[in-house]
């Protein structure tokens, strides 16, 4: 069981989504310590989500159904303002490569690439969705809580170590040049990207 739920979260981590693009997006723009910064915001955001799972917490806040919406609706609007800013991007006169923003200020700090993964994952239901599903299938009720944790650390462990790999490779010098050479058109993808999940997101609220 621990090499399935281990597969399990690789998998789910890889599959593209809000964290995905927003890695990915952190990476290219700001480099490998902003692309790292929103990769562990992500695992902290997993860890809480991890947490009330195991203290069963995630059936009450899917019974609330206004919980469970307000969550929704707070995710949807992070999406769609990082979807927003990066259009807006788009307008700028000149994109300043990685060395220009460090020199000028005008980069991301650490803080904010954290805040950008945590607030992402942690509004974002599909993760909460995830940890209830993946519990639910692999353990009862007479599973010890030790076990659960455990296994919880372990998804926590290995989506968040995809991620810092994700953000390792994207960050390299050959992607960033490329990135450098087509940004607008990237950052108009990435917009439009986290845009279309904040809408599905949205849709969904409704349905």
């Amino acid at each position: 069981m621990f090499l399935e739920i281990f597969v399990i979260g690789i998998l789910a981590g890889m599959s593209p989504g809000p964290d995905f693009f927003i890695v990915m997006k952190n990476s290219l723009g700001f480099g490998k310590k902003i692309g790292i910064a929103s990769a562990l915001g992500i695992g902290a955001a997993l860890m809480i989500h991890a947490t009330y799972t195991v203290l069963g917490l995630a059936v009450i806040i899917q019974t609330y159904i206004y919980v469970f919406k307000t969550i929704q609706i707070i995710g949807a609007a992070y999406l769609a303002y990082l979807g927003v800013q990066a259009l807006l991007s788009l307008f700028k006169k000149e994109k300043l490569t990685l060395e220009a923003q460090v020199e000028s200020g005008t980069g991301k700090s650490f803080w904010q690439g954290f805040k950008n993964g945590f607030i992402c994952n942690v509004f974002n239901p599909k993760a909460f969705l995830f940890f209830l599903s993946v519990f639910s299938q692999f353990f009862s009720v007479d599973t010890p809580k030790w076990i659960e944790w455990a296994y919880g650390l372990e998804v926590v462990m290995a989506v968040t170590g995809w991620f810092i790999f994700l953000s390792l490779m994207i960050s390299s010098k050959f992607f960033r040049s490329l990135y450098q050479r087509g940004h607008k058109v990237l950052d108009g993808f990435f917009g439009g990207i986290l845009l279309y999940f904040s809408y599905r997101l949205s849709k969904n609220i409704f349905d």
